[in-house]
């Protein structure tokens, strides 16, 4: 069990005072093209321009298909424009079907080790995880959104990159993650004293029926902090250590006896 949270892009929580990057593409309509000016900001470009890197994806707010622009796929940037909604800015040229922000229960996801995640086909070899839950986050509270989804054996978290006043800071999903042959009434946070476990790849357990010939372990105890506490477990013969998926858990150490 493993507990990642990988922030993709960290939230830019700047105030502004009128000026700069609002001003600069406040008229831009989606499908206008920008270029970045500064180090936070842009301005309205020609798409033809060598130097037109991003490309406005849509306009959220009141009176607009979506609401917030963490719903347009693939968005990377939002900027908040005076009271007149929201500007989502993505990377020209991007397959936005495959943004990562795109991705709803039941997709999947490549790999969230790297810098480059995207939404998968989950019948492809690059898809790795499967969502079991996609959540509204903060940049404040994106370690704890997956605490009360069972099963979950990793997440992640999507922030936009965004500016001007309080109404920018934390916008972002968090996905709650598990390998996507997994199932998730099977994973080791399930388990409890008398269930039986069959190993899964080199590290790894879950959940099987006690009468599987592939059960190779029985839960004796659940409640030990180290290994050597289980030496006090009448019958044990293997412990299991593992990091519950909540962002404070303290490790846990399950007792295990021989199946059957």
């Amino acid at each position: 069990m493993r507990w990642v949270i990988a922030v993709l892009a960290l939230v830019l929580a700047l105030f502004t005072t009128g000026c700069g990057l609002i001003d600069g593409i406040s008229s831009a309509q989606p499908g206008d093209c920008v270029k970045k000016s500064g180090e936070d900001s842009f301005d309205k470009v020609s798409c033809d321009a060598s130097d037109a890197g991003f490309v406005v994806l849509a306009r959220a707010g009141s009176g607009n298909a979506q609401k917030e622009c963490i719903d347009v796929a693939g968005t990377e940037y939002v900027y908040y424009d005076k009271g007149d909604g929201s500007i989502c800015v993505g990377i020209k040229g991007a397959d936005t079907a495959q943004a990562v922000n795109a991705a709803q229960k039941g997709d999947c996801l490549t790999d969230t080790a790297g810098n480059d995640v995207k939404k998968a086909d989950c019948a492809s070899p690059a898809a790795v995880y499967r969502v079991l839950e996609r959540r509204e986050t903060t940049s404040f509270s994106s370690n704890m959104a997956c605490d009360k989804v069972a099963g979950t054996q990793t997440s992640y978290s999507y922030v936009l990159k965004s500016k001007s006043g309080i109404g920018s800071i934390g916008s972002g999903v968090a996905f709650c993650l598990i390998a996507k042959d997994s199932d998730p009434t099977r994973t080791i946070d399930n388990a409890k004293v008398g269930d039986c476990l069959k190993k899964k790849g080199s590290e790894d357990v879950e959940i099987t029926p006690c009468a599987s010939p592939d059960a190779e372990y029985e839960i004796l105890n659940d409640a030990m902090l180290s290994d050597s506490m289980c030496d006090r477990v009448k019958g044990s013969i293997a412990t299991y250590s593992y990091t519950p998926a909540a962002s404070f858990s303290l490790p846990k150490t399950l007792c295990l006896g021989a199946a059957g």
